[in-house]
């Protein structure tokens, strides 16, 4: 008797396992849920690129979003990143985005910088309203989208911490 229970548990176990990482894994938003949208067409820079943030944090950070839920978090040197246009930054991403198919942290000049940069790449979901993805924090990061920006919510050990990057259209 004991023995025929074993997979029954076994199957049911991994049953409940496996809805919600379906529910997390989906491939659209449901209507009315925040999408990536005009992203596609250029990048985010974080408020504060160029002044005490960037001091402080020693780069300036750019956010991109890539068809089939994957997005890419640029760090550029401080002060470096200044000198950097737009176009090059969207290529950045562009050659990074080619040179792997998984989640991945990349270093280098990405054959258009003059100093070695960060780039970070990871699969994105959705959870309610907000889009959310491996950030290296104690948890997952969010994502919510207003009228030209996006604000990035970063769980802290108090209280959360919103960045507002605003959105580049890249030519």
């Amino acid at each position: 008797m004991r023995a025929r229970l074993k997979p029954i548990l076994l199957g049911l176990i991994l049953l409940f396992a496996g809805l919600p990482g379906h529910a997390f894994g989906s491939d659209s938003a449901s209507p009315g849920e925040s999408t990536p949208g005009e992203s596609l067409s250029g990048y985010y820079s974080r408020e504060g690129n160029g002044g005490s943030p960037a001091q402080a944090a020693g780069n300036n950070i750019y956010i991109r979003f890539f068809p089939e839920r994957w997005l890419a978090m640029l760090f550029l040197p401080y002060p470096y990143a200044e000198e950097v246009a737009s176009k090059t930054i969207n290529q950045v991403f562009d050659a990074a985005r080619a040179q792997t198919t998984s989640s991945a942290y990349l270093r280098g000049t990405f054959a258009t910088l003059e100093q070695k940069a960060t780039l970070q790449i990871e699969r994105y979901g959705y959870l309610e309203d907000r889009i959310i993805f491996e950030c290296g924090s104690l948890a997952p990061c969010t994502i919510r989208f207003g009228d030209g920006y996006l604000e990035l919510i970063k769980p802290g050990v108090i209280t959360e911490h919103i960045i507002r990057y605003r959105h580049i259209a890249v030519e």
